[in-house]
């Protein structure tokens, strides 16, 4: 069973929104088929894009939680609990990095 922690799938969604707006813009500016040598840069454009949304999710949701505290009533000690969003077991302010790179892969890619 896959449990969904806090804003992970919001990077999925995300993810495929942004790439698909980075393909649909670079056929706007390339032209419609594009060509095969622009196809990589349109790939790179798309997961840049992608990248970015999630760097902003990643922002919006930190600025909106702000973390806990807590007291341990038989020590007196104060606990600070931060809020924890991830995909894959993967922290979501990873993710942004993790698509840049796939863009540069496949922007390199033959």
């Amino acid at each position: 069973m896959i449990v969904w922690r806090g804003y992970g799938i919001l990077v999925l969604v995300f993810t495929v929104i942004g790439y698909a707006l980075g393909k649909v813009g670079a056929e706007q500016i390339w032209g419609t088929p594009l060509a095969p040598n622009y196809r990589q840069g349109a790939e790179l454009a798309g997961m840049l894009l992608a990248a970015a949304i999630v760097y902003g999710l990643h922002r919006l949701i930190e600025a909106r939680q702000a973390p806990r505290a807590f007291v341990d009533k038989a020590t007196g000690e104060e606990i600070i609990v931060k809020p924890r969003h991830d995909l894959f077991f993967i922290p979501l302010k990873i993710w942004p990095y993790i698509l840049a790179l796939l863009g540069v892969w496949f922007f390199f890619q033959k």
